[in-house]
């Protein structure tokens, strides 16, 4: 049987065993384990000491939309509420097996190049937005796929950035661009730069943080990104379009949306068309849903919503806020 924790009580239990055994029985594959809401936060600690690897191949069982926000950031691959249901049980379990690992590159495999090749910092222009937009998980797994399509001795660093070892800065952009192409979705621009011998000098790791942190506290460049167009789920008609900034013209009609207070752990959106505009205001749960009411639209924040798919925590995270709202505001 999986295993459950903390061990639900009393008729918790017998109903999540039951739904639990009768997914099973039904042909879902066996997730590591199911990590249940019981209002302690006692799942919280537990899960956030597993590898990462091991987070997204589990379950957590949901009591709150405020528990899925966290499985959302602790990178769970699944997530089913309570109380549970055969077919949610049955969708979580599916969408944590199917869960994609990510190799691992060895920070100590760079130190001992040092004094021997020239190292590369690479991160995202814009850093601030793009955190609160995708993530840092995301981030990681752009620089991970960068580190193994580059082919070289590599490290991903936790700011997300990227420290690699005798690539040019100009076959670094072109494999960013390469796998920019391959995504359906929008990536952030690359900024690369040379450590200094000084910096290599001084411990390799501790270097590229120094570097990373010292152009940090310069205020990034707007991105110079396209306008990007905005789909409605599930039928993918075009309602608008996202901009960086707002003196970028889209090719076509439509609503507007562009970022204020970008570096903000929620970004604020400003929304301009031809028939309404006004504050796009981002929530993750019910109770923000009424709060806003003065809003023009509503809008789950990006790393909150990524992989949305039956069975995910976010999104499970997505239908339950989608049912408090207006087709007209989220």
């Amino acid at each position: 049987m999986v295993d459950l924790f903390p061990p639900p009580l009393g008729e918790a239990r017998e109903g999540l065993y039951s739904v639990v055994a009768g997914a099973l029985a039904g042909g879902a594959p066996e997730p590591s384990w199911v990590a249940v809401d019981d209002g302690s936060g006692s799942w919280v600690v537990a899960v956030s000491t597993k590898p990462a690897a091991e987070r997204a191949r589990g379950v957590v069982a949901a009591a709150s939309e405020d528990s899925l926000v966290k499985a959302q950031l602790l990178g769970v691959g699944g997530a089913m509420w309570l109380p549970p249901s055969s077919l949610g049980a049955l969708d979580a379990f599916t969408t944590a097996a199917s869960a994609r690992g990510w190799p691992a590159f060895d920070a100590a495999a760079l130190e001992i190049l040092e004094g021997r090749s020239a190292f590369r910092v690479a991160s995202v222009v814009d850093r601030r937005f793009w955190r609160t937009q995708v993530g840092d998980r995301a981030l990681e797994h752009l620089m991970t796929e960068l580190a193994v399509a580059l082919d070289a001795p590599a490290a991903v660093l936790r700011w997300p950035a990227l420290v690699v070892a005798d690539r040019e800065p100009e076959e670094i952009s072109s494999a960013w661009d390469e796998l920019a192409s391959k995504r359906e979705t929008v990536i952030p621009p690359l900024s690369v730069r040379s450590l200094e011998p000084t910096a290599v000098g001084n411990g390799l790791l501790d270097g590229a943080y120094a570097a990373l942190a010292e152009d940090s506290t310069a205020t990034d460049p707007p991105a110079p990104l396209p306008p990007r167009p905005v789909h409605e789920l599930p039928h993918g008609r075009r309602i608008g379009w996202w901009l960086m900034r707002g003196d970028q013209t889209p090719e076509e009609e439509g609503w507007v949306a562009t970022p204020v207070e970008a570096g903000a752990a929620r970004c604020h959106w400003r929304l301009e068309g031809s028939e309404t505009s006004g504050t796009i205001v981002e929530v993750l749960g019910s109770e923000e849903v009424e709060a806003g009411e003065d809003a023009v639209a509503l809008r789950v924040p990006g790393w909150a919503s990524r992989d949305l798919r039956p069975g995910s925590p976010a999104g499970l995270l997505v239908s339950r806020v989608k049912v408090n709202t207006s087709p007209s505001r989220l």
